[in-house]
């Protein structure tokens, strides 16, 4: 909305209603140039108490210094410290709205960054602060993608404050390369013989819900992620083609997938329970967010010293999809069709995968 006079006794402050519910302050006075001047000098939020009559005090002071030089010897009501657990409960109430991940973000921000951070002024956070965070962590043993998602947090909730003005003059700290990231080496991924993923089958089978063993055919024969996964809806299935489509993502390109006969049989046995548009539902039928516990707790169970095994190497349900392609590799599948199989953007992402598929130059040479 456009700007407008305060109006009453607060002659020279003006007011934005902004489309996020907060309200800006400006003030409106002449230089001592005497050219006119409308200044923003603060915005009513949630989590700040700044009123017309901080404004109409920066108004105040603003002329004093004009006219004399010197401070008032007044200060603005607006006393309150914003600190980084103000950031995060607007920045929390944005992502409830607009991210389908954001109880993982309260997760991280509760356990992780919460203790660390929580009551430290938002403009008072430094670099360092945040390389000393960073050193903490991966000292005490937690992996470098964990550490990468905590540091990441940190800088949508600053870049969050910052882009709806409930902090001003102030750079995220973690920006432009102030803080090096920690590395991710994918080089070695874990994934299933065929033995392991019939007895990981086998054993879901038995429980009541057959969630959990549909999810991992799902996952298993299509190579695709989670996400995408309890994303499907019925009318990206094509009975008539036998194909399932997966839309873009910003981690994947869309593609079709063929079904295996497994996936098919799971689809058909779905379709007679259908209650939603979406294909996999919880126990409220709403749509499947989360997988349960139960399926780590099974495959630990059934593959020995999973539980124990070095984070790169350990069976996880992300494993599934290495599983799919490690597969593909192995029956001789070119690189460039694993890509399109699994919606990588860059080749370099499929390129873990070449060392498993059989090489003619080698059985060439072997034939000289």
């Amino acid at each position: 909305m456009a700007l407008k006079p305060a109006g009453g006794k607060y002659d020279g402050v003006w007011v934005n209603e902004l489309k996020n519910g907060n309200t800006a302050y400006y003030i409106n006075y002449r230089d001592e140039n005497g050219k006119p001047v409308k200044k923003k000098v603060g915005v009513k939020t949630k989590q700040s108490n700044f009123t017309v009559k901080d404004a109409y005090d920066r108004l105040i002071q603003t002329k004093h210094y004009l006219s004399t030089g010197q401070e008032t010897p007044f200060q603005s009501q607006r006393s309150k410290k914003f600190t980084f657990a103000d950031s995060w409960e607007s920045y929390f109430l944005w992502a409830k709205a607009n991210k389908k991940t954001y109880m993982k973000d309260e997760e991280y921000y509760r356990l992780h960054i919460s203790p660390v951070f929580a009551n430290k002024e938002v403009k008072k956070i430094k670099s360092s602060d945040i390389e000393t965070f960073k050193q903490s962590y991966l000292e005490r043993g937690f992996a470098n993608q964990s550490t990468k998602h905590y540091i990441g947090l940190i800088r949508h909730v600053i870049n969050h404050a910052i882009k709806n003005d409930l902090i001003s003059n102030y750079t995220n700290p973690i920006s432009a390369g102030k803080v090096k990231l920690p590395t991710i080496d994918n080089a070695r991924q874990a994934f299933l013989t065929k033995e392991q993923a019939e007895a990981i089958l086998s054993e879901l089978s038995q429980y009541d819900n057959d969630l959990l063993y549909q999810i991992t055919i799902m996952l298993l024969y299509t190579g695709a992620r989670f996400g995408e996964i309890v994303d499907l809806t019925w009318s990206n299935i094509n009975f008539e083609t036998n194909m399932i489509y997966f839309k873009s993502t910003k981690n994947g390109n869309a593609r079709w997938i063929s079904m295996h006969k497994l996936v098919r049989k799971v689809v058909l046995e779905l379709i007679k329970q259908k209650k939603s548009n979406f294909i996999f539902l919880n126990t409220l039928g709403e749509k499947l967010n989360r997988l349960s516990k139960t399926w780590q707790i099974v495959v630990d169970n059934v593959i020995d010293g999973n539980i124990n095994a070095d984070p790169k190497q350990r069976i996880t349900i992300h494993s599934l999809r290495h599983t799919h392609a490690s597969w593909l590799a192995m029956r001789g599948l070119d690189i460039l069709h694993i890509k399109e199989q699994l919606g990588h953007k860059t080749l370099d992402m499929t390129m873990r995968y070449a060392h498993l598929i059989p090489n003619k130059r080698h059985e060439a040479t072997e034939l000289l």
